[in-house]
């Protein structure tokens, strides 16, 4: 394989959260007494939850703490929202790992990403989970995919990182690894690659013919 690790992103990644994302925050909102749609939240949501949150503070005229507690509020009485995979994620996970390749996981989500994977049944095909449970600089900082390389002896010029935002590609390439842009249409970036679907990571690592 071309590839012995890859480092991936969560959110809009391995899993397609952004949708029932923006969906509960609009409802946090709503019952907040402000309304949004999920359409006009939902780029700001791929772009950052930093910058959705300001986004929300301004339109509604609070301060970002605050929207962001309402948003907390929510979640800590109904349960984060349900998502799944990606199609063609789990079984290009499994065939990865099953040629001998390492999966990894680096994401700022809290510690519901845990629950996420094992609802899906993919939490032993990681070989580590990094989330906010571990203090690390944001990205594009790549102080999180340089722990993993040291941590878990990763050679970064045989490792790639792979996320939906140009943040993660950044994190990857100063890290000194390879890097792949998951999105519908292609786009100015730094990445190696780009994806609109998974079923392109067999040719770029190589697995379709191991």
């Amino acid at each position: 394989m071309r590839y012995d690790d890859l480092i991936w992103d969560f959110d809009g990644t391995l899993f397609d959260t952004y949708p029932p994302m923006c969906r509960a925050l609009r409802l946090a909102m709503e019952r907040a007494g402000f309304a949004f749609t999920e359409e006009e939240l939902m780029p700001w949501y791929t772009t950052s939850r930093k910058d959705v949150m300001a986004y929300c503070a301004q339109k509604a005229q609070i301060s970002e703490s605050e929207a962001d507690a309402v948003y907390r509020g929510y979640l800590a009485e109904f349960g984060q929202p349900p998502a799944r995979p990606f199609p063609g994620i789990p079984s290009f996970l499994r065939r990865f790992r099953q040629a001998g390749g390492r999966h990894f996981l680096f994401t700022h989500r809290s510690e519901s990403v845990h629950q996420y994977l094992a609802e899906a049944g993919l939490t032993d095909l990681f070989a580590a989970v990094v989330s906010s449970g571990k203090t690390f600089a944001r990205k594009p900082d790549p102080a999180g995919n340089l722990y993993l390389i040291a941590t878990y002896g990763l050679t970064p010029r045989r490792t790639l990182a792979i996320g939906d935002r140009e943040l993660d590609v950044l994190a990857g390439k100063r890290a000194g690894t390879d890097a792949c842009l998951f999105t519908p249409e292609r786009r100015e970036s730094a990445a190696d690659y780009q994806i609109d679907r998974f079923d392109r990571l067999y040719d770029i690592t190589e697995l379709a013919g191991s």
